[in-house]
């Protein structure tokens, strides 16, 4: 996290991690939503390896 705080919800719950920290994401097939959970801007840098063979995303549910 480069500024303010993010938020990534999955089914596994809500997890939080503001400026200077890191967040690791979950296994494969695992649906996410990242929001902005501050009430600041948002900076972030992201990177996801995924499998050149599958898509990239596809319609999720997270209830």
């Amino acid at each position: 996290m480069l500024a303010g705080k993010l938020g990534q919800k999955t089914p596994h719950g809500v997890t939080y991690t503001e400026a200077g920290m890191t967040m690791t994401g979950h296994g494969a097939d695992t649906p996410m939503e990242v929001f902005n959970a501050g009430t600041t801007d948002l900076d972030e840098l992201a990177i996801f390896v995924v499998d050149a063979n599958r898509p990239f995303s596809s319609p999720a549910s997270l209830d």
